[in-house]
Order: structure tokens, then sequence, then C-alpha cells
């Protein structure tokens, strides 16, 4: 029986250990275990596996715990000696604070008949704690525009205090600065206002530490601000102009980096066209929609009102469709149903199948989906905001039967309180390299238009512009690039792997473009060589993996042999949990561990009887007589019977004239 036990885990703090509880657990398991004839060795575990020869108070000098990769590189080392162990006993808190280095290692302890045992040491801690949070990491905007940057500070265990919220830039210098009053045990929303920079660039946003805090490597957070210098072009088609056609085209061609293209159809020989800049539309006989692939490449966003169906041809649906498909377009439902009876060419980039009818007055309520994708709480107000419910009712939402599948419902309808009143209303999808949306509603115009909206804010300016800007980063490729970088994740601890995919939309091939990451962490820029992966409909797609060893904020770009807008993307690499950031013990995490061993919990109270029964002395076998060798040939019909085979075969042989 070899114990692994680590006596400075029975009482965390950063002096010495204090002594074993009354009988002491460790001693009492060691002398057992001497009396029935075991051998029993010590071992702590902390950043690493260390073999003790005696029971005497460590040192807590680690900064971490892993059970699992200690409890693993217990395993190979003994059995690297010869040696074969009867169980395992562990004395923690079964806090595991970083992530195991070697894969599940509980199929090997399984396999070599080693259950694990553990006895949990330590109880609840409360731990005093302001925890900041950005709802999102990333904010795409344009140059000189206004940047919210969204912040949730959790406060636990602390009283309510005021603490300040900063905004530095990369150099350290200070941006923006705001006192905020933190309510004890929730968590709190704040948003601060930053003129964008010229250029992509990472900010930290920090809240200064609370007197009794206990940690504080979580008051702050990398944020990167992508700075987009092409105008968005964007195609408004609009088929039957009401006010809420008439209200976005303004709207939209009033954006400084929006170039805008707007087509409203008054009849079958009356068209008019109005572009941005111009304050007179152009009256035509016919439709200018885009006409085949090339003239769709020249937009980043194709925007539908009513009526659609005086727009779509087969050939134009299905350019359309490769527009969002291959080249990573976007596509956006302003006005809930687009068209009248059916557009089979449309149907497939739509969100939903649609049923037959239309809702009456609604509210837009946002849904928890739409928080976590990054428009609802950052860029608009949070879900909960009293702003939601204060807005004029909105309505004519088309009934929907089906929502499609990968569809994110990002806000509901909401015409009464209960379930059966509710249906989604914003919808966003992923279409192959691009993104389709869904506003299923009419009415919004409202929101800019009635005195008691306005007092809220423009929250139609804010809600069409945010929405039209979120959608453009969700896609692939972002305006006027031709190239993407996406991560597969913007955040992660030191030592995870971060999978990079890149993709070329242009029409000639390229050759394989290079990945550039830099950080203050790095004392030179890392150069990636991506591979080429192979696609069914041969576009230049490629990916590789970066693992950063150690915390801090990296920057991504593309390398290639033309001089033109390339992406650029952001890694946050936030500190491991450490020792002190939280002392309470964790007994689920070792009845999990124990269980996949074979082995189980064991308390104070059942010890003693867990070593009466699984710490005993194995009983000689007892034998009256020493070993010998028994032959099963030496019977006494053995020799006659191979005399009488062989004598039938020599008759057989010679009754067939083969001797």
């Amino acid at each position: 029986m070899t114990p692994a036990q680590c006596p400075f885990q029975w009482v965390k703090k950063e002096t010495a250990c204090a002594p074993p509880p009354p009988g002491g657990y460790a001693r009492s398991i060691a002398k057992h275990s001497s009396d029935q004839g075991f051998e029993t060795r010590i071992f702590s575990f902390g950043d690493d596996l260390v073999e003790h020869d005696t029971l005497t108070p460590l040192n807590a000098e680690g900064r971490t715990s892993d059970l699992a990769t200690a409890s693993d590189q217990l395993l190979t080392q003994l059995s690297a000696q010869g040696q074969s162990l009867a169980g395992v006993v562990i004395l923690s808190d079964g806090r595991q604070t970083t992530t195991p280095r070697d894969s599940d290692f509980t199929l090997r302890a399984r396999a070599l008949g080693v259950p694990f045992y553990a006895l949990p040491i330590g109880g609840e801690h409360a731990t005093r704690d302001l925890a900041l949070n950005l709802p999102r990491r990333t904010i795409t905007v344009f140059p000189t525009q206004l940047v919210q940057v969204t912040v949730a500070i959790a406060s636990k265990n602390l009283e309510k205090s005021t603490q300040d919220i900063e905004v530095l830039s990369a150099t350290g210098e200070q941006l923006a600065t705001t006192e905020v009053t933190l309510p004890p045990d929730e968590v709190s929303l704040h948003t601060l206002s930053i003129e964008a920079p010229e250029t992509s660039t990472n900010w930290t946003v920090r809240v200064t530490a609370h007197s009794e805090e206990t940690r504080t490597s979580n008051n702050f957070s990398s944020l990167y601000i992508r700075v987009l210098q092409n105008k968005a072009r964007i195609f408004l088609a609009e088929g039957a102009p009401y006010w809420d056609s008439k209200f976005l085209a303004q709207l939209l061609r009033q954006q400084e980096y929006m170039d805008v293209h707007s087509v409203h159809r008054l009849s079958d020989t009356r068209w008019f066209r109005v572009d941005s800049g111009e304050s007179r539309p152009h009256q035509s006989g016919a439709e200018a929609f885009p006409d085949n692939a090339t003239e769709l490449k020249s937009y980043d966003l194709i925007v539908f009102g009513k009526n659609a169906e005086h727009f779509i041809n087969d050939n134009r649906a299905a350019h359309l469709r490769a527009f969002v498909k291959d080249q990573g377009g976007a596509v956006l439902f302003a006005r809930s149903k687009p068209y009248n009876g059916t557009v089979p060419g449309l149907e497939p980039l739509e969100p939903v199948d649609w049923a037959t009818g239309l809702t009456g007055e609604f509210q837009m309520k946002p849904s928890a989906d739409g928080q976590a994708a990054g428009l609802f709480g950052q860029a608009l107000p949070a879900p909960d905001s009293a702003i939601w419910s204060g807005l004029p009712k909105l309505k004519d939402a088309h009934l929907i039967d089906i929502v499609k599948p990968f569809t994110r419902v990002l806000a509901h309808g909401r015409a009464s309180e209960s379930a059966s009143g509710q249906f989604p209303l914003l919808m966003v999808r992923r279409y192959g390299q691009g993104v389709t949306g869904l506003v299923n509603a009419d009415g919004l115009w409202k929101w800019d238009f009635y005195p008691d909206a306005r007092e809220l804010g423009n929250m139609y300016q804010e809600y069409w512009i945010q929405l039209i800007y979120w959608m453009l980063s969700y896609s692939e490729f972002l305006p006027g690039q031709d190239y993407s970088l996406n991560l597969s994740s913007s955040s992660v601890q030191p030592r995870t792997p971060v999978a990079i995919r890149m993709a070329y939309r242009g029409k000639d091939p390229v050759n394989t473009p290079s990945i550039e990451i830099t950080s203050p962490t790095l004392d030179q820029p890392l150069i990636l060589s991506p591979g080429e992966m192979p696609t069914p409909d041969g576009t230049q797609k490629w990916s590789a993996s970066f693992t950063p060893e150690t915390p801090g904020a990296y920057s991504l770009r593309l390398l290639t042999e033309k001089k033109q807008s390339l992406p650029e993307a952001s890694l946050n690499v936030s500190e491991p949990p450490s020792e002190m950031d939280e002392l309470s013990a964790d007994p689920g995490f070792l009845d999990r561990f124990t269980n996949a061993t074979g082995g189980r919990i064991i308390t104070a109270d059942t010890l003693p009887n867990f070593l009466a029964e699984t710490i005993q002395p194995v009983a000689p076998e007892a034998r009256d007589r020493g070993v010998y060798w028994e032959s099963s040939w030496m019977r006494w019909f053995i020799p006659p019977l191979l005399i009488a085979l062989l004598a039938a075969e020599w008759f057989l042989r010679r009754r067939n004239g083969l001797i």
C-alpha cells in the first residue's frame, strides 16, 4: 500500500503546514500497513511528485495542484522500479487547479488493478474576490467610432464598495476611467465609451483591487480592438416601401463607413435608386439588382425588405447562395418573410420554414444566446435592461413552422408572459463561409419616431447599426478582405492548443500565407507555416496550431506576397488558477476521481474499518507435499494403442498394394 499524501493541503497557507488532525491520518495508515507487512511510501504532490522519508510537516511551496498528473507519474515511476501497488490513499482537499498534462490515466489504473482511495481534508472557505469579465474580448469598429466597452464585475463575499474601472492602451496609457459602485454578491454591468484607435490594438481593462480581496489575478483582462479600414458595402432591395424601409435606408446612407446602394420598387415600371452621398433618387424603368457573381462580390451585405420575388429569379438566387456559401457574404432579411408565396431559390438561405399567418403586437426580448454571442449586453443593452420593455411594440411577425438547425435565436418576440406567447424574432445562421439573418418583425421605425422612445436613447439607430456590424464580423470574411483568419478560441490558459483557420475567396490561386505571432512575452515574432486543407469545391483553405506557454496578449496576422488589407486576430492567455484562488475543499472531484479507478471516498469515521478491511496480510498457501512432475503420457494403455494404430496402417497399405 503506497499512500500519496500532501501534508500542506490539510490547511492551505503560505507558511509551514499545520500539524495533522488528532491521531494523524497518515501515521495511522502507515502504522497499520507496517503491522500487516506492507511497505508504505510517502509522496507529496503540487507542481510535481516528490517522495519523502518521513511524515514531518512540509512547506506549502507549490503554485498548483495537479492530482491527475501526479497520480500518473506515480504509476509510471513505481512501474519502472519494478514495484507493484496494492492501492493508493490520497489525503487532499481535492482542489485541482490546473489542466492535467496527460490523458485520462484512470484506464491505466484499472488495467493495473490499482484502486485509488481518498480521505477529503478541509471544508468551505469564504473567498473574498472581485472578478472582472468582458462579455466580448474582441470588438470590431471603424476608425473614430465610439467603442462601447462593457465590463461585468462579480463581487463575492465583499461588502458594498466603490472601485475604479480603467482602460489602458498597449503602452499603459490610461484611455478612460470611471468610478462604479459594486453591490455585494452580485454581478454588475458597466459601460465605457472610448473613441476607436486608428489601427487594431490590444487594450487592458482592469478594476482596482478591494482592500480585503484575497485574489487579484482576475481583476484585469485583455481586450482586442479590431479596426476595419474598408467601408462596409451594402445593397438594399425593397419591393414594398414603407416607413421601415425608408427609415432604414436613410440611416444606413448617413453612416460614414457604409457605402449603400438602395433600390425601391414603386410599381412594375417604376424603380428608384438612392446611393450614399446622394439626397435625391434616380428613377428607372428596371431594377438594378446584382446580376452575376462579379457584381455580388462588390458587396459585403445584401438587405432584403418585402416582396423580394420582384428582384430574384433562379439564376440570381443561385449566385446569391454562392455569394454567401463560398464568398463569405452576408444576407439580412430585415422585414419578416421577404416574399409572397414561395421563392425556392431563397429558401435555403432563410433560418426558418414559414407557416401561414401573422401575429399581433409584441415586445422584443433579447435571449441569453444573444448575450452570449456578444450582440446584447455589449453593443446593445443587456437582456434584463428595462429599455426593452419601454420601447414601442412591434407587429406583423410571420408565423414560423420550423427553426432550421444551427440557427441562433438572439431575441424573442413576446406577446405575453406565458411561454406560448413567445416566438423567435431575431435569428442568425451560418451558411457555408457566410451568414444569414432574419428580423421577424415590422414597425421598428416607431423606435425612432415616438417621443417616449427617443427619451430612451436613439435605440433605432443603435439597433440596426450594431446588428449590421455584428453580422459582418460574424461572417468568415471581414469587409473588403479576401483572406479570413479565425481562432478556435480567443481566450485560453497556458499549454492549451489553439486551432487557426484561414481561407481565401479570390479568383486566382495564391501561395500559402504565413502567420506572424507577436506578444510582449515573446523575445521575437513567431512565424508559423500553415498546411493546406483539401476542400470539395476547390477553395483555398489552410490550418495551423499554436500552443502558448506563458500568459499574455498575443497578436496574430497574416503575411502574404501582396500588399492588401489582411485580417488580424488576438489571443488572450490568462493566468492559470493558483493555490490561493480558492481555498474550499472539493470532495466531489475526489469522489469522481476515485470511483473512476475502482476506489472510493473514505472519511475519518470510516478510516479504522477501511484499514481493517482493506489492508490485511495475505495468508500463505498450505501444502502437504512438495511440487512434483506428473506426466500424462506415461499410462499403461498408451503403448498398446500406438502398436495397434501402426499395425492397422500396415494392414491397409498391404491390402491396397502400397507395400
